[in-house]
């Protein structure tokens, strides 16, 4: 039982490290997308103008929101996926056969009887 209880700990403890290191991950893409953002505002105003800058970036953002969003919504094609039948043992279909033998010979046995 305590090896049990051991295994388990270790699982929560590995599993709360990866979520805590994804979330400081996702933090670090957050704060990296920022930079970039405000560094590709500098550069097309510096070259365009700040309504050009505003213009390019929003529709950036915009575009890339709709594309999440169409990647995001259910297909209206319905996949359902069946699973095969799991494959018959050789030796329980000739069990089956047996006692379906059986039992048709029990069936002919008490039909002579009466």
């Amino acid at each position: 039982m305590s090896m049990m209880l051991h295994s388990l700990r270790h699982s929560v403890r590995r599993a709360a490290g990866r979520a805590a290191l994804s979330t400081v991950a996702g933090l670090m893409v957050v704060v990296g997308l920022g930079f970039l953002t405000t560094a590709l505002w500098i550069w097309i105003a510096s070259t365009h103008g700040t309504l050009f800058a505003a213009a390019v970036i929003g529709a950036l953002y915009f575009g890339l929101g709709l594309i999440l969003l169409a990647v995001g919504l259910p297909s209206r094609r319905r996949h359902h996926y069946h699973a095969p039948p799991p494959p018959i043992d050789p030796t329980a279909a000739i069990i089956a056969q047996i006692t379906e033998g059986f039992l048709t010979g029990m069936r002919a046995g008490r039909a002579t009887r009466r």
